[in-house]
């Protein structure tokens, strides 16, 4: 394995080639190895100490939907294990520039960006590049400044929410994909990190290609004729709108319900029907599931001044600044999706936010005084454009509030009957049954994606089950994904890649694992990560849920909470996370 080390405080670049970390895959056990070796559970996530890792996977740049980074850091929402995923061409330029992984250490005394180019690393100058208003004008500069060669190139940065260290910054990869969750945007900028630029323009080769055409054929033509991925060609995940809300799963108005009245005007369909402009996908991928609409938004007072955009959404987007917030109509949500955007925001979590404040201006606990004449009320997007702006701004002690994440926002203005949130972030738009709850308690990064309970309440439909069934199902399935994690492909391809799929594709390019080996690797990243956590000082517990979780009428019925303290206790008995 060859990894980067980058520090930023004494600016050494430090390249590791250390034949050890093969027993690693790469990926998402690479990068816990990395990152568990070199970042106390016990550090501030905003000071220099904090260590932020990227790994690529063995099939990178080789097989097809291997186009994902990971990335793991302290996070600075919630002080617990940060760990995030990012499409793009992020994953190949740094395996076609000969790396494995990258450790940013350390913090810089101005801003400044890293830029690889194959082997040649340099830290340069970003104070120009800083507080701009847009991501994406950053991307612009980057790619003007930057050497043009036939190589393949990456562009990361933060936006203006990073770089006024609101906590649920995210980083903007390749201007349609993210590293979306946890804050890592605004670590970045705690080191003065406004961006990294990669190229790549090596080759490499495998010790038996035809093993590795026979491999690839079966898993590209799986792809190709799949039922499975035809869905996200042809909506992407915002085919999911409609279903859920039939469901009754769709969050809306603050979970106040599970159906949205005007779904027809803001689902996949819609947008696909009338707004949408292309398709692309990321490096290696042959699904094309992200949809790029356009926005056409007036920016003078005549009629025919407008502005066109391009906006990517998804089904997470369209919930968060859609149902969540009561907003009838695709191009006004996608106003809100471009502005949060352009500014590097986390959506999922920007948006619980907005929800949980609307609610609270409604029951009197944040004043007209505190929102600056704004009025939060559901559906009303001009008054939440509004709002972005002033959070971006941190314009006074209540937008400050906003921007620090939900449970600040609860412990100084309360809410907490309405303030739906796990793991000190707003969830995913699932509310589908108890295993999506205990999903995102027990999940090592509290994210849906972490062991799919959405997809497992689906599956236990009509079917009689208990809290340590589901547990134990939610467990098995997020020690699979440390080794689809560590590969690392898109999960959407999950099923795909099976076991005997892995082990054939890994030994065609000549990384020799079997069963065992593979299921040890993922049990021992389980658990690493399950360590350092607890050393953070994580307990579980079921008392920051919202009471309005438990009024919400799932496909399953009303949540009970007893059932979901059972699951949590029997979890806390199996991995030794305390209780509180």
């Amino acid at each position: 394995m060859k990894i980067i080390d980058i520090n930023l405080t004494n600016r050494k670049i430090k390249r590791i080639d250390d034949d050890k970390l093969d027993n690693y895959l790469g990926g998402v056990a690479l990068a816990t190895e990395l990152f568990t070796k070199n970042c106390k559970p016990n550090i501030d996530p905003l000071s220099k100490e904090n260590v932020v890792v990227f790994a690529n996977g063995p099939l990178t740049a080789a097989f097809p939907t291997a186009s994902k980074t990971v990335a793991m850091f302290k996070s600075p929402l919630n002080g617990e294990l940060g760990e995030s995923y990012a499409g793009g061409r992020m994953a190949s330029a740094l395996r076609f520039a000969g790396y494995d992984g990258i450790i940013i250490r350390g913090s810089a005394s101005h801003p400044v960006y890293i830029a690889i180019h194959d082997d040649n690393i340099t830290i340069k100058n970003a104070e120009l590049l800083w507080n701009l208003r847009s991501v994406f004008a950053v991307g612009r500069i980057l790619r003007d400044v930057e050497p043009q060669g036939p190589g393949r190139r990456s562009f990361v940065r933060t936006g203006r929410a990073g770089d006024r260290s609101i906590k649920y910054a995210n980083l903007n990869v390749d201007n349609y994909r993210h590293f979306g969750r946890l804050g890592l945007g605004t670590v970045f900028s705690s080191k003065k990190l406004k961006a990294l630029v990669i190229e790549g323009t090596k080759d490499f080769q495998f010790p038996n290609m035809k093993a590795y055409k026979k491999a690839y054929r079966d898993i590209y033509n799986h792809l190709r004729d799949s039922d499975d991925m035809d869905k996200y060609h042809i909506l992407g995940t915002a085919a999911g709108i409609k279903p859920i809300n039939a469901m009754g799963a769709l969050p809306t108005r603050n979970f106040s319900s599970g159906t949205f009245e005007h779904v027809d005007k803001t689902s996949g369909e819609y947008l696909a029907e009338n707004l949408l402009l292309r398709k692309i996908a990321c490096s290696q991928c042959p699904i094309g599931c992200i949809h790029i609409a356009y926005l056409r938004v007036p920016y003078k007072k005549e009629e025919y001044d407008v502005e066109t955009t391009f906006v990517p959404y998804d089904y997470e987007l369209i919930y968060a600044l859609g149902s969540n917030l009561g907003i009838d109509n695709a191009n006004d949500v996608l106003r809100l999706i471009e502005i949060s955007d352009r500014n590097g925001f986390d959506i999922i979590s920007l948006g619980g936010i907005l929800a949980w404040a609307t609610d609270a201006y409604q029951k009197g606990l944040v004043s007209i005084t505190d929102s600056m004449g704004a009025v939060f009320e559901f559906g009303n997007t001009i008054n939440y454009l509004t709002v972005i702006e002033l959070i971006i701004r941190r314009e006074n002690d209540f937008y400050h509030t906003l921007g620090e994440g939900i449970d600040v926002c609860v412990e100084k203005y309360g809410g907490e009957e309405f303030a739906v949130r796990i793991g000190g972030q707003t969830p995913a738009g699932y509310m589908t049954g108890p295993a999506s709850i205990i999903g995102h308690m027990i999940g090592q990064r509290h994210s849906h994606l972490c062991n799919g309970g959405y997809s497992l309440d689906q599956k236990l439909f009509g079917k009689s089950f208990t809290p340590e069934k589901i547990v134990d199902e939610l467990i098995k399935e997020e020690k699979w994904r440390q080794i689809l994690n560590s590969l690392v492909i898109c999960l959407f391809a999950k099923k795909v890649f099976n076991l005997s799929r892995t082990i054939e594709s890994l030994e065609s390019i000549g990384r020799k694992f079997t069963k065992e080996e593979l299921h040890k690797l993922s049990h021992e990243t389980y658990e690493k990560k399950n360590a350092w956590k607890k050393a953070t000082g994580q307990n579980l517990t079921t008392s920051k849920l919202a009471a309005r979780l438990f009024k919400f009428k799932t496909p399953h019925g009303f949540l009970d909470k007893d059932f979901i303290q059972q699951a949590i206790s029997y979890y806390s008995q199996l991995t030794e996370i305390p209780l509180s």
